[in-house]
């Protein structure tokens, strides 16, 4: 808030003189008010002819603002004194005096710095809903008296709704703007009023004139705004009034690029909720795409062409909305980065400046670093430009070159001189208009075309001459397969099937890909991984212009596809994946499982939860693109293997646990819940995963193992759903759907495939048990029935999603089952003859390994013989470990577990690190097997060290088993 409200010299007489007549009209004395009041009065008086002649008029509106009266209570309150049953003499007048009332009122909040722009901006626009709204219900009030009411064929009330573009949209509205409208009403068809029934077009056209009558006409009050109708279809030619159906048909058929820009702002006034949400569902999709949406890119660049060539042709100087680094740019970056990415990232799909702004930060739009320069630069244009306008209530951006004038505007924005203001000016503008420049160059005008990328370029289209492609290959690893791999490819998308704009693209693409293909280890192999990742794109030749458009893009997908035969094929099965190149920062940074979690809720923000189709197809975009970043960050070698495991454990229980909640409230909605049960959260009913997932070891593509647990009475029923026909369910019976329908959603195949593929082969009694088991009937089970191999399964048994009190009861029931003093495995000989027997088992059924390839899971020495020493010992040792530290919290991950038996003497730190760093090891290299789509096997003279390390290691553990 504004405390100095010392005038400039050049202000003071005429402040005093414009004071001393306010207060004749207040007939107040000279002396009224205390001093800081008679300061603002004087200041305000003085730096704005506008404010000073309502201040004559109507003197007690200045009194109001200076006392502080509430404008934003004010408002509130103001559309109901606005009634449809005046005259028209009277509602213009009305409207006029209302919107004189409170602009008075926000332009001292103003020039007093009582509220900041972005508040100023919004109470301004907020008015103009206002009155906007009750000249609208005046004129259809006034309408259906003389032409009835409007109906559709079926019968239903039609309604006017408003469409507020621009700044009005987006609720940042000017001191003394034009309104930008669009009118439309939903269906066609004809009043009520027999025998003079009128159709609606025409209804809706005698409305839309009579209101932009009431809003526009100057009176002896001047107007209220004056209206633009200039954005609607088809311009000043088109319809004043648009139904629905020719809406939709206009933006598909004819939208223009600069019409999906102003779309971006559209916001609804009038109808009901279900004609406003109709609405927006025509306008939403012209303007945001399903993807990120390059296609846009050529025409952005030519709106910036056009910014720039109108600021040469225009005397733009001291504009500072046209002007470099002004308005228009900052607009313009904004709402162009949202029309790339709106589609893809609804939560880009604002209408507010400042508010989209924060969103394109959040989603790594634009760096950290560049939001606040380009904010405060906003605010200080925005803030000079109601300065500019407040002065007289005239619609200009331009710096006055009038002296008193500059000096008014001075004492507006409370700074020491004209020449500190230009000065901030030309700093935020410099600043802006280099950002602006920076934003989606064209690599044409870069210089990057250089002689190679020309000579390719030639080669590819066949016009290379030979001695030239023979200088080429000297200078690149460059063979005539690659060449005449790309022709192919061209010719295969052809403009027939493509179009010349995007046969123009693949041309500029082509040559880069060959020069960035040429620069990795295995160029050719490279090469040919891109083109069937291109081939997979096929038609889709948005991204096409994406990679054309965006070297370092291209630069980093070639890169990982030459080191990834994985990730290649899962970019051409999933194309949408290369928008996530778009934002290096999501590469290398480690995501917790709250960061997933917030994502995830991200991606689901603008799906219905009714919708499960919908669901699980963000839910498998999702889990698709965030196993992608970690692959990438794992290719670049940013992630060691314990960080990508960890990342791909987190990704896959984020996704059950939500895929859990949405199980039982389908469940729940179906059947009743369970007594003293949550209807909305899981409860009673616990999610265990094993293998890696327990084990916080998940690979690509890993299988989920899972077992499913429950408590409460078997023999009590759910609450029913007695109005859905359905009956109650024991609870068995409620769980074992509950199971059911979080198995089928993750295995549903969708436009991303199937979620995960699901074991649950681990529950007691295997394949022939229940699905669901009672906690109690675990337990009985797992202490009187389990093998010993079922015990070992427990060592990476982690619960994951679930019911806490009863991941409790399970957390206890593995201290015991793992310690258990009375059982076999107390017994070493008996334990290590059981471990050591499955293990064989295993081998001789799993083992791949030959005279030249040896298995990195099942061979020996491999990563299962070192799972198999872990789980012998930590089933041998539990017990000793918790009667040491009856606080131990028993591990799951295999490298903790070593932790914990080194920590309690069981094995020595040289083992230890031995085994983690083997166990790494392998894991590190049966990781890139997956990237590359190579089996789990390495070459017989690979790793023998290692190998050997662990094999007498698993000889010295087990040399007095005895195994039949």
């Amino acid at each position: 808030m504004r405390t100095d409200f010392t005038l400039p010299e050049a202000l003071q007489d005429l402040a005093k003189r414009r004071y001393s007549e306010w207060c004749r009209e207040l007939e107040q004395s000279d002396s009224y008010s205390n001093e800081e009041l008679e300061a603002a009065a004087k200041l305000v008086l003085a730096s704005s002819d506008y404010v000073y002649r309502w201040a004559i008029k109507k003197p007690q509106w200045l009194l109001d603002a200076l006392n502080g009266q509430s404008i934003e209570e004010g408002l509130n309150d103001l559309s109901g004194k606005l009634d449809a049953s005046l005259t028209e003499f009277d509602i213009k007048q009305k409207l006029r005096l209302e919107r004189h009332y409170w602009s008075l009122l926000i332009a001292v909040e103003d020039i007093c710095q009582r509220q900041d722009i972005k508040a100023i901006t919004f109470f301004q626009s907020t008015l103009a809903d206002i009155l906007i709204l009750a000249a609208y219900r005046w004129a259809e009030h006034h309408c259906h008296q003389k032409y009835g009411v409007p109906m559709c064929a079926k019968g239903d009330k039609q309604q006017l709704l408003i469409l507020a573009m621009g700044k009005l949209g987006g609720r940042e509205l000017n001191f003394s703007s034009d309104i930008d409208l669009i009118f439309t009403f939903p269906e066609e068809g004809e009043t009520d009023r027999e025998p003079k029934a009128i159709e609606n077009q025409k209804f809706f056209t005698r409305l839309g004139q009579k209101l932009i009558s009431l809003l526009g006409d100057i009176t002896p009050d001047g107007f209220v705004y004056r209206v633009d109708m200039r954005l609607r279809p088809y311009g000043q030619s088109g319809a004043l009034v648009t139904n629905y159906n020719a809406l939709q048909d206009y933006y598909v058929e004819q939208g223009r690029e600069w019409e999906r820009f102003a779309m971006i702002k559209a916001r609804v006034l009038g109808g009901n909720d279900t004609q406003a949400s109709d609405l927006e569902d025509i306008i939403r999709p012209f303007s945001y795409r399903r993807y990120i949406d390059f296609s846009v890119l050529e025409s952005i660049r030519q709106l910036k062409q056009k910014i720039a060539s109108e600021l040469l042709r225009k005397d733009s100087a001291g504009n500072i909305k046209l002007g470099e680094g002004g308005i228009r740019e900052l607009e313009f970056i904004v709402q162009s980065l949202q029309l790339i990415g709106g589609g893809r990232h609804p939560v880009l799909q604002t209408k507010n400046w400042w508010h989209s702004l924060q969103t394109l930060e959040a989603q790594n739009f634009i760096p950290a670093e560049e939001i606040e320069p380009l904010q405060k630069a906003y605010e200080f244009l925005r803030k000079l430009e109601n300065a500019l306008q407040i002065r007289n209530e005239e619609q200009t951006q331009q710096l006055p070159i009038d002296s008193l004038e500059q000096w008014q505007i001075v004492g507006m924005m409370g700074v020491s001189s004209w020449q500190a203001l230009t000065d901030t000016l030309k700093a935020h503008q410099n600043y802006v208009d280099t950002f602006f420049k920076g934003l989606f160059h064209d690599p044409h005008e870069e210089g990057k075309l250089d002689q190679d990328y020309e000579q390719a370029k030639r080669w590819i289209e066949g016009r290379l001459e030979e001695s030239n492609q023979q200088a080429l290959q000297d200078k690149l690893p460059l063979t005539l397969a690659m060449i005449e791999l790309l022709q192919q490819f061209r010719a295969e998308f052809s403009e027939r099937k493509i179009g010349s704009r995007g046969l123009n693209r693949l041309d500029q693409l082509l040559p880069h890909l060959l020069l960035e293909a040429c620069r990795q280890p295995e160029p050719e192999t490279t090469l040919q991984r891109c083109v069937e990742l291109l081939q997979g794109i096929g038609r889709r030749t948005a991204y096409f212009e994406m990679l054309a458009e965006n070297l370092p893009v291209l630069e980093f997908l070639v890169q990982l596809v030459g080191r990834s035969r994985w990730l290649a094929k899962q970019v051409s099965i999933y194309p949408s994946l290369l928008d996530e190149l778009l934002f290096p920062s999501n590469f290398g940074k480690q995501l917790s499982k709250s960061d997933l979690a917030n994502q995830l809720r991200q991606s689901l923000i603008r799906v219905e939860v009714e919708d499960l189709e919908g669901q699980l197809v963000a839910l498998g975009g999702f889990k698709q693109s965030s196993q992608f970043k970690i692959a990438a960050g794992d290719l670049t070698e940013r992630f060691d293997i314990s960080a990508v495991s960890q990342q791909l454990t987190d990704l896959a229980e984020v996704i059950v646990e939500y895929l859990l909640q949405y199980a039982w409230r389908e469940t729940v909605a179906k059947y009743g819940a369970p007594p003293n049960c949550n209807e909305t959260l899981a409860s009673g009913f616990l999610v265990l995963g094993y293998g890696k997932l327990g084990g916080d070891e998940l690979g690509y593509g890993s299988d989920l193992d899972l077992v499913f647990l429950y408590q409460g009475d078997p023999q009590s029923e759910t609450s029913g759903r007695d109005h859905s026909g359905q009956k109650s369910l024991e609870l068995h019976q409620f769980y074992t759907r509950v199971a059911q329908r979080l198995v089928h959603y993750l295995g549903t195949r969708t436009q991303q495939g199937i979620m995960y593929e699901v074991d649950t082969r681990l529950r007691p009694s295997g394949r022939a048990g229940m699905l669901v088991s009672h906690i109690e009937a675990f337990k009985k089970y797992q202490h009187n029935e389990a093998w010993t191999w079922e015990h070992q399964a427990l060592v990476r048994a982690r619960p994951i999603a679930g019911d806490e009190p009863l991941t409790g009861e399970y957390m206890d029931l593995r201290a015991q089952i793992l310690a258990k003093p009375e059982s076999p495995q107390t017994q070493n000989s008996e334990l290590a003859e059981d471990v050591v027997s499955m293990r064989q088992k295993m081998r001789a059924n799993l083992d791949k390994t030959d005279s030249k390839l040896w298995d990195i899971k099942q061979g020996k020495g491999g990563l299962v013989d070192i799972e198999f020493l872990v789980q012998y010992w930590a089933l041998k040792h539990s017990q000793q470990i918790m009667d040491t530290d009856p606080k131990t919290q028993l591990p799951f991950n295999n490298v903790d577990w070593l932790q914990l038996l080194a920590k309690h003497g069981f094995i020595s730190q040289d083992v230890r690190d031995q085994l983690i760093d083997n166990y790494r090891t392998f894991r590190d290299i049966a990781n890139r097997n997956v990237l590359q789509s190579q089996p789990q096997l390495i070459a017989t003279s690979e790793l023998r060290f290692e190998r050997e390390q662990v094999l007498e290691l698993w000889n010295s553990t087990f040399k007095n088993a005895k195994v039949q």
